[in-house]
C-alpha cells in the first residue's frame, strides 16, 4: 500500500527590503524591559485567544451567536479551573452541572451541589417500613441516619445487591432496596369504614365472618375499579375455607398502583379491621411485624398475589 506523501512546494526567494534611516537611536539588544513587555503581551494575547474561542464554542453550542460571548477575562479563569479540577471518570448523570462549578467550591459545599445534581436526575420513591441508611452498601456498615416509614427519598439507578443508593442529607446512603416503592402511601387513601351493603351485591359473603364481610363492605365503595371479589371455598389454607380471607381481584402490573393505595388503606385501619395478615404482589404484612416482606415465588402471577389483595383477619374474629 503507498503511503500519502505531502507535496512540497518549491522555495520562494524574496527579495530584501532595504534599510531606511529614520533617524533614531539603533540598539544592539532588546532590554530586560522589552523582554518583560514582550513575553506578558504574548501571554495575555493567548489567554485572550483561548478565552475568546471557548467563549464562542460555548455560545454556538447554546444556541447563541458567536458575537454573544462572555469577556475573555471572566470566562478564562473559570473554564481553566473546572478543567484542572474535573475527575476523570465523572458520572455523566452530574457532569454537566459540576464542570463549572468544581474549582469554586470545595468541601461540604461540593457535595451539595453533587446532591442537587443527583436528585434532579432520579426517581422519587417512598419507604415502605423504618429504614437504616448505611454508609456502604453492607449490612455491617456505619448507619448514618434513619428515614421513618413512608418517607419520601432520591433514589438512585445504583444498585449493589440488595442496596439501593439513595441522596440523604448533604450526601448519599444505601438503603435495603424491597422497602421502596414508587407509590406514595400517603395519596389516594380514603378515609372511614362501613358496614353498610355493598351496591355490586352480597354473592361473596356467603360462608364469610362478620370481621372478613366488614372489610369487604368498606372496601367495595370506595374502590369502584376493582374487577372482582373473592371470599370463601373448599381446600387450601385456612384462612379462606375459614371465611377469614378476602381476595380483591385487579389488573396485574397496570392497577399496581390501586392495589397499593388499597392495601395502605387496609393497614390504616387494621386494629379495627382486627387483621392477621395482607399479601400483595408477593409481598406479605402483619401487624406484628408491621412493613412489607417479601416472599418466596410460587410459581405463578395468582399463587404469588400479583392480580389481587388478600386479606385476613384473625382466628379470634367474629
Amino acid at each position: 500500500m503507498l503511503s500519502y506523501q505531502p507535496r512540497r512546494s518549491a522555495p520562494v526567494e524574496v527579495e530584501p527590503v532595504p534599510e531606511v534611516d529614520t533617524g533614531a537611536p539603533r540598539r544592539a539588544a532588546a532590554t530586560w524591559a522589552d523582554r518583560l513587555f514582550n513575553r506578558g503581551g504574548a501571554l495575555a494575547a493567548g489567554v485572550t485567544v483561548v478565552a475568546t474561542t471557548a467563549a464562542v464554542a460555548i455560545g454556538v453550542a447554546n444556541g447563541g451567536s458567536a458575537a454573544a460571548v462572555a469577556p475573555a477575562a471572566v470566562v478564562a479563569p473559570v473554564a481553566a479551573a473546572a478543567s484542572a479540577d474535573a475527575p476523570e471518570t465523572e458520572s455523566p448523570l452530574i457532569a454537566d452541572s459540576l464542570t463549572v462549578t468544581k474549582g469554586l467550591v470545595s468541601g461540604a459545599a461540593s457535595e451539595k451541589v453533587k446532591s442537587a445534581s443527583l436528585a434532579a436526575a432520579v426517581s422519587r420513591q417512598f419507604t415502605t417500613s423504618s429504614l437504616n441508611v448505611r454508609e456502604k452498601a453492607d449490612s455491617a456498615s456505619k448507619v448514618v441516619g434513619r428515614l421513618g416509614v413512608g418517607a419520601e427519598v432520591e433514589a438512585t439507578a445504583e444498585l449493589s445487591g440488595e442496596y439501593r443508593q439513595v441522596v440523604f442529607e448533604d450526601g448519599l446512603g444505601w438503603v435495603l432496596n424491597e422497602e421502596l416503592t414508587k407509590v406514595d402511601p400517603n395519596e389516594g387513601i380514603p378515609e372511614g369504614t362501613s358496614m353498610e351493603p355493598c351496591s355490586r351485591g352480597s354473592a361473596v359473603e356467603n360462608r364469610l365472618r362478620k370481621a372478613t364481610v366488614f372489610i369487604y363492605r368498606s372496601v367495595c365503595p370506595l374502590f369502584p375499579a376493582v374487577n372482582s371479589y373473592g371470599g370463601w371455598r373448599a381446600g387450601g389454607m385456612q384462612f379462606h375455607k375459614n371465611g377469614r380471607a378476602l381476595d380483591i381481584m385487579l389488573t396485574p402490573g397496570a392497577e399496581s398502583a390501586l392495589g397499593h393505595r388499597i392495601a395502605n388503606y387496609l393497614i390504616a385501619h387494621a386494629k379495627l379491621f382486627k387483621i392477621d395478615h395482607i399479601i400483595f404482589e408477593q409481598h406479605i404484612w402483619t401487624p406484628g411485624n408491621p412493613h412489607w416482606r417479601k416472599m418466596a415465588d410460587r410459581g405463578s402471577l395468582n399463587a404469588n398475589h400479583f392480580n389481587h389483595v388478600h386479606v385476613a383477619v384473625v382466628a379470634s374474629a367474629p
